[in-house]
């Protein structure tokens, strides 16, 4: 793709809007090239490489905001672009009024995150890095009989916005994920588990580390069996922390308030969690991967603590939703949704060893299942398959699975009593969540009667 033809294309856009009656109105472009290896079996079973782009209108007419899309960048869609979202806007009847949004100290807006190592991503450095990764997870343990899944993959994405306010705007980023699923077998018995790496640098990838934890994961699951129901005090692990927290993370989006759809609506400002719950959203969090500057809309991305000391302090706002309310946007605006950038869950001070030593006995969960399936998002009610181990005199001892734990997720934030030093990070959205293993009080978990 040719930059510089797609800003001329969307200039030309822009130009000719107005003669179809558009009092407003941005075109972007959203761009992106992918290429990855799969491993089975000592081979290389699949291989993409692949690019997509499309271009977006969006233009007001009679406070109405219509929307039209392209994949061809060329002046023969213009008349296209135009006339659809003309038509849309037509057959709107929103009372919601969109709009389009420029700081006029901030008209420019830059984020070239692109690294300087994208060059070294090719078919025959994937193929070496997967194969090697492959063959040691075998190599690690007798009991681990096949690497199920492997795929070593990199992207690269391209946005460029402009708006009839001014707006200029362009990101650019790259990142590289490896993941890989392993089996193992034990007296008929068989497990799985699988772990991921993500970064943008193919030769920081130590395999050795990888191989370790995915090794770990998978044969400490050997011997599990299921515990007596009852109310337990347990450590939801950092990982399982991260799914829980995503799966419910759109409660806090203004849109799903307004929608009903959030059951926190109204409760700006009043305790929701404990005091030991600080969630923030920090686009530039020293730990993240990838930095945010500035959300879709041209607002700058700054950090705002969502709940802190067990306080909902702010909901997320884009430009709509923010007017409704006449607050300013907390600058979550992002093509077609709310979205945040890098959450993170304030760490504490603990270690996980700690941690245990605190709970004494009680129960440490590894894994969920079902979070889409045993979730309702709106009242916050769970019932999940769980993994994990039993926690005896402080530490960690017989693994467990069969079991099923159920609670609330606004219950949850109010149950919990300390949060440990160990952060994990997943990718996911506009950033990464960042979480902590935490400590939960008396939750119900059912298992053998």
């Amino acid at each position: 793709m040719d930059i510089n033809n797609a800003k001329d294309f969307m200039d030309k856009v822009m130009s000719e809007s107005s003669s179809y009656n558009f009092e407003e109105c941005e075109v972007c472009l959203s761009s992106g090239s992918a290429m990855g290896v799969d491993i089975l079996k000592g081979e290389v079973s699949s291989f993409e490489n692949s690019s997509d782009q499309a271009i977006s209108f969006r233009g007001k007419i009679n406070g109405q905001m219509g929307t039209s899309t392209t994949t061809d960048i060329n002046e023969e869609r213009i008349a296209f672009l135009l006339s659809e979202a003309k038509a849309n806007a037509e057959v709107l009847d929103d009372d919601d009024e969109d709009f389009l949004y420029c700081d006029p100290e901030n008209k420019v807006l830059r984020a070239d995150q692109v690294s300087g190592y994208y060059g070294k991503n090719n078919y025959e450095r994937f193929k070496e890095v997967g194969l090697s990764l492959e063959k040691a997870i075998l190599d690690s343990d007798h009991r681990i009989t096949d690497v199920d899944y492997l795929t070593v993959g990199c992207s690269k994405g391209v946005f460029l916005l402009k708006n009839s306010k001014g707006l200029d705007l362009f990101r650019e980023n790259d990142s590289i994920t490896i993941v890989a699923e392993a089996r193992a077998e034990e007296n008929g018995v068989t497990k799985t588990a699988d772990f991921f790496w993500y970064g943008v640098d193919i030769d920081k990838f130590d395999e050795k580390p990888f191989v370790d934890v995915l090794k770990k994961k998978v044969v400490s699951k050997f011997g599990a069996r299921s515990i007596r129901s009852g109310q337990y005090d347990i450590i939801l692990g950092n990982e399982a922390m991260v799914s829980m927290l995503s799966t419910f993370f759109g409660v806090f989006s203004s849109y799903a308030m307004q929608k009903g759809l959030s059951l926190l609506a109204g409760k700006e400002g009043e305790v929701i969690a404990s005091d030991k719950v600080t969630i923030k959203e920090s686009p530039l969090f020293e730990k993240a991967l990838i930095k945010s500057y500035f959300d879709d809309e041209g607002v700058l991305n700054y950090e705002k603590n969502i709940i802190k000391n067990g306080v909902f302090e702010t909901a997320l706002y884009n430009v709509k939703t923010a007017h409704k309310e006449g607050k300013k946007s907390t600058g979550n605006g992002y093509r077609g949704s709310i979205s945040a950038t890098n959450v993170v869950f304030e760490p504490g001070t603990s270690s996980f060893d700690e941690l245990c030593g605190k709970v004494g006995n009680g129960l440490y969960i590894t894994d969920l299942a079902g979070l889409h399936a045993g979730v309702n998002e709106i009242s916050g009610d769970f019932s999940l398959l769980c993994e994990g181990y039993l926690i005896k005199d402080g530490k960690v001892d017989q693994p467990v699975e069969q079991i099923t734990v159920a609670d609330n997720f606004f219950n949850v934030l109010k149950k919990i009593t300390e949060a440990g030093n160990d952060l994990f990070s997943y990718p996911g959205g506009k950033g990464e969540m960042f979480c902590p293993s935490v400590i939960i009080k008396d939750v119900s978990v059912s298992g053998e009667e």
